[in-house]
Formats: C-alpha cells, sequence, structure tokens
C-alpha cells in the first residue's frame, strides 16, 4: 500500500515516543518500509498535541499534511485495522 501512497506523491512518516532501537525493532517485526521517527523526548508529540508523557506514549494520530504544510485532515483515535486503506481513499480524492 505505501507504493500507492507513493504514486500520488505522498511520505508517509511514522512517529513513537519510543527509543530508536525499539523503534527498529517494531519496523523489522511489522515490516515496515517507512520512516520511524523516534521521539523519545515528545518534542513531535507536544507540537501536534498528542503527548501523553505521563502515560509514556502518545495518543494515535494521523495528521494530513500537504507539500504548502498545510494541515487537510486529522484522524483521532486511529484503529490499525483499515486505517490505512482510509487515508489513501482520503489522498486519492485530494490528490488522485
Amino acid at each position: 500500500m505505501l507504493d500507492e501512497f507513493a504514486a500520488l506523491g505522498v511520505e508517509v512518516i511514522g512517529a513513537s515516543v519510543d527509543k530508536p532501537e525499539a523503534n527498529r525493532r517494531f519496523a523489522v517485526k511489522h515490516d515496515l518500509r517507512m520512516p520511524l521517527i523516534s521521539d523519545a523526548d515528545y518534542e513531535v508529540a507536544t507540537a501536534f498535541g498528542v503527548a501523553r508523557p505521563k502515560v509514556g506514549v502518545a495518543k494515535r494520530t494521523t495528521f494530513l499534511i500537504d507539500r504548502d504544510g498545510t494541515l487537510r485532515k486529522i484522524y483521532e483515535k486511529v484503529k490499525a485495522k483499515g486505517h490505512a486503506a482510509t487515508v489513501l481513499q482520503e489522498c486519492r480524492d485530494i490528490w488522485g
């Protein structure tokens, strides 16, 4: 599915508050081919308003940002199953 995003000119980047080694293991385990940013200091999560440092996580959220840096859509309370397909369709609607 990552190739379908790329065909639309969409870059998919993941971010996690886990340390780089934990992210690497996660990426290997789940065969992720997208970049996965380690945000262990919660800088990115805080900037996007999803930091939950007292719990040790960030809210699972997807941000659809265009090339100009305009936030097009926020997906909150993300459930993994079917989410990528939903976002892909939204990208097709906007850029396809």
